[in-house]
């Protein structure tokens, strides 16, 4: 399993090595107050110890518990946590089981094991602050957090980037049968993601997905972590929490059009879609300066219904 410095090191260096996220965090020497303002913590799921990345911020409107995408682990989104706290939100970034500093074998997390860990993230964000707690999620992340809402994870609220529900067609189901009993090598990123090695137009971003360095990632996922992704259903909800749903309108790995249509078919009621223009598939990366007041603007105004507060 990586160490903490190995799950620094290799983010760390592609902020720096960016202009463009180094200059977002608002320089070299903020990248690194973010990056020691990290704080460690662990909790059980399913008989495991769950690692935890907090972000802390002093008087916090909310707790944002975040999962990653593919393969990915919290420290990749640690610019995104960072700035998420300047807005007043405390962060919270999960490492499933088999990716960061969560143990397990690299890449296996079926989808019931990454909802039990986000479940065990919500119960530490509810110990720790009386505060609303936000389930969030990008890509895989994304899919996981509605998935979380079918199974009956009720956070105050919900943001997920991109969605696609694969057992909603007869044909993955199928496939999910087939991998579950006869497939045993690991499925690479690139295979299960459309485009993985071009998604970002940002040298620095590209050289690290290409370059395969950071032994916290899971560059690839066991067979039976994408059965369980492509066998997954859950009956319809009758009520969620407030739920927005975000994607770029240039997303090439999982469309606009693809999550507004999955959506439809996802079970939950009352939730909202929001396109970002000019946005690719990498929003907490290459889009954050329009992501970021995005999130907070949604999450204050919903939180303010919450409470049942007039808008302004």
């Amino acid at each position: 399993m990586p160490s903490v410095q190995d799950v620094s090191a290799g983010v760390r260096q592609m902020v720096l090595d960016s202009p463009r996220l180094a200059g977002m965090a608002g320089g070299a020497a903020e990248v690194e107050r973010m990056l020691a303002a990290i704080e460690d913590a662990w909790v059980p799921a399913r008989g495991r110890r769950i690692h935890l990345d907090v972000h802390p911020c002093a008087e916090p409107r909310a707790t944002v518990v975040f999962q990653p995408g593919s393969g990915a682990h919290a420290r990749l989104y640690f610019l995104l946590g960072g700035l998420m706290a300047r807005h007043g939100y405390t962060f919270v970034g999960v490492d499933r089981p088999g990716h960061g500093l969560t143990e397990g074998e690299r890449g296996d997390c079926t989808v019931e094991e990454a909802i039990a860990a986000a479940g065990a993230a919500i119960d530490f964000a509810r110990a720790r602050s009386p505060r609303p707690v936000v389930l969030m999620g990008s890509s895989m992340g994304g899919l996981l957090t509605i998935f979380g809402l079918l199974r009956g994870l009720a956070p105050d609220l919900a943001v997920a980037h991109n969605f696609v529900y694969p057992g909603k067609l007869l044909s993955f189901r199928l496939r999910a049968r087939w991998i579950a009993r006869h497939r045993t090598r690991p499925y690479p990123l690139t295979t299960l993601v459309h485009g993985f090695e071009h998604l970002s137009p940002d040298p620095a971003v590209a050289r690290y997905v290409r370059e395969r360095a950071d032994p916290a990632m899971a560059w690839e996922l066991s067979a039976r972590s994408v059965a369980s992704l492509f066998g997954f259903s859950a009956p319809r909800l009758e009520r969620a929490p407030p739920t927005l749903v975000l994607t770029g309108d240039r997303d090439k790995a999982i469309p606009a059009w693809a999550t507004r249509l999955f959506m439809r078919f996802s079970g939950v009621p009352g939730y909202e879609v929001r396109t970002v223009p000019d946005a690719g598939h990498l929003l907490f990366h290459d889009h954050l300066d329009r992501s970021v007041p995005l999130i907070a603007e949604w999450l204050s105004s919903a939180s303010r219904r919450l409470a049942g507060e007039a808008e302004p």
